[in-house]
């Protein structure tokens, strides 16, 4: 009942916004969605390496390679 009461459609689409581009991304990262490997434990280390990548990704495009260096070392 309070998650139908909180889904009013403005929030429904700044979640869209702002939610979906990421999983997108991320499902495009990890070969549409389906994992490599086999069992919980190395589908939580692949999935893992999958948002990390998205992460570096943002920091580069937001601070560029120079700037994420900087920050880096």
């Amino acid at each position: 009942e309070q998650a139908q009461w909180q889904a009013t459609p403005e929030r429904m689409v700044r979640r869209m916004a702002t939610v979906e581009p990421t999983f997108a991304t991320l499902k495009r990262l990890l070969n549409k969605g389906r994992l490599t490997c086999w069992g919980l434990a190395s589908a939580a280390s692949e999935y893992s390496l999958g948002v990390l990548c998205y992460n570096l990704m943002r920091v580069i495009n937001i601070l560029g390679v120079k700037g994420a260096l900087a920050r880096l070392c």
